[in-house]
């Protein structure tokens, strides 16, 4: 497939050189901060940079790698422009909105995809590695959930039904995993640094992986509020 890709965050560049090393073409990335402009020569210097109309209409996947507020409002305005076909595969890339964020896109015969990789990205080629080693949740329409999940696939991850009522537990889930965890290592390595240790993040890094993977090898727990207290 010929793939363009809409917005500055830092995951669309990463995934578009890892579906260009599964054989697919770029044919165009929309970008326009500086940051998000140095990404994408660093990793896919041979995409040229266009507007977004171009990618869209050049393209048969069209990525999103665009805010969450901005996906409906995005999506509406291509479709207002024509751009969205049968043959167009339109894919966002947030946790916190399903497939039917892309509805304006599938009126018009577009598959609509929410695929979101568990996992933060830098923007560097350290992502690609990252990649191959976490699960993307996915979700499309019934029918069409297979393709979903070869794309997923094919950046060389496993992919995971999220059902669209199943949404808004799995954003909380993966933000609440998120921000605890990053706020616990930067408390501990702040505990380092005033005692003046050198490499606190390296030394830590073994029993917070450690202490990780213990964790998700254990059963959940159903915390009662009144025992926090």
């Amino acid at each position: 497939m010929k793939i363009g890709v809409i917005g500055d965050a830092p995951a669309g560049p990463v995934l578009a050189k890892a579906w260009a090393a599964a054989g697919h073409e770029l044919v165009g990335v929309f970008v326009e901060g500086p940051e998000a402009i140095e990404r994408v020569e660093a990793l896919i210097p041979d995409v040229p940079i266009a507007n977004m109309a171009a990618v869209v209409e050049d393209a048969d996947l069209v990525l999103l790698a665009i805010p969450s507020n901005d996906i409906e409002i995005t999506c509406a305005g291509l479709a207002d422009l024509g751009l969205f076909g049968p043959k167009k595969i339109v894919v966002h890339l947030s946790p916190l909105k399903g497939y039917e964020a892309l509805a304006d896109a599938a009126r018009f015969g577009a598959i609509p995809i929410a695929l979101h990789p568990v996992m933060h990205f830098t923007g560097t080629s350290m992502d690609l590695t990252v990649l191959k080693n976490t699960s993307i949740a996915v979700s499309a329409p019934e029918p069409l959930t297979s393709i979903a999940q070869a794309l997923a696939i094919e950046l060389g991850s496993e992919p995971v039904l999220v059902l669209e009522h199943q949404r808004a537990a799995y954003a909380e889930a993966f933000g609440v995993a998120s921000s605890f965890s990053s706020l616990v290592v930067q408390q501990a390595i702040g505990i380092l640094e005033e005692a003046e240790i050198e490499n606190p993040a390296r030394l830590i890094a073994p029993v917070v992986r450690s202490a990780v993977e213990q964790a998700l090898s254990q059963p959940s727990m159903k915390i009662d509020p009144e025992d926090a207290f």
